[in-house]
């Protein structure tokens, strides 16, 4: 469930809560989410993606993707935002963000699964749509990261990204048809319920605001999709998220 042994000594020996993060990364902002509906004290360590404070070896030490978010508990190391929800929720039960019922939870934890799943296709996206105007990429940027980060992917993708050759077309094609599938799926589910995590506010509720959030920032079409829009429009009025999302947005 996330959980890593990282040889930081530092890290491992940080008691409470804190939390590794990016004002803009919506895998961050999600985390940050469930800490505030949960009324969790927790510790900021901000990371400069721009400035690639993830891709030093002392992050890395701590989060062997150099990724953000990661949490920090009492010394333990958790990586990946939705394996972090649920730790969350395992450990600080109160208020609860799973159901009761066992075929709730399951569904619930097929939308998280969903969630993370897509989370390619939202960078795809997030890049073509959201960041081009502002966020060029050279060929330096590219040796760079081969060079210092763990995740090869990293590079490989920025270089598509850069270039807008066959790599990117073929990126931007399978996360249209990856977004538009995953979509009329959350779609039909608040056709059946007041939420996607069931008949009560939840993780999954938490999961998927940051990745439509996203999407709308984008400009993507959400017309097709009325209820999901509705939805985000009630997740948009938590005092939580506002002091998750909104209030981290850059002046």
């Amino acid at each position: 469930m996330g959980l890593y042994d990282s040889p930081n000594p530092h890290v491992t020996a940080l008691q409470g809560l804190h939390l590794y993060h990016f004002v803009l990364s919506n895998c961050s902002q999600r985390v940050r989410f469930a800490l505030e509906e949960k009324g969790l004290p927790w510790t900021s360590h901000h990371l400069n993606l721009p400035a690639r404070e993830h891709a030093t070896p002392e992050y890395q030490s701590i989060n062997p993707g150099g990724v953000v978010p990661t949490l920090v508990h009492d010394g333990q190391v958790v990586i990946e935002s939705n394996d972090i929800l649920t730790y969350l929720d395992e450990h600080f039960p109160e208020p609860p963000l799973r159901p009761e019922a066992a075929d709730e939870r399951r569904e619930m934890d097929s939308l998280i699964e969903a969630a993370s799943a897509i989370q390619s296709a939202i960078k795809v996206l997030s890049h073509e749509l959201l960041f081009r105007p502002f966020r060029q990429v050279d060929a330096e940027e590219v040796a760079f990261f081969e060079a210092h980060h763990n995740d090869p992917e990293l590079a490989a993708f920025l270089r598509d990204y850069s270039e807008e050759n066959a790599g990117w077309k073929d990126r931007l094609g399978r996360a249209h048809a990856e977004m538009r599938a995953v979509l009329e799926r959350l779609e039909s589910v608040l056709e059946r319920k007041p939420w996607l995590s069931g008949e009560a506010f939840g993780l999954a509720d938490v999961s998927w605001s940051v990745n439509a959030n996203r999407l709308a920032q984008a400009s993507y079409d959400l017309a097709p999709y009325p209820r999901l829009a509705a939805w985000l429009e009630k997740i948009a009025a938590r005092p939580a998220y506002d002091r998750a999302v909104v209030s981290w947005r850059p002046e």
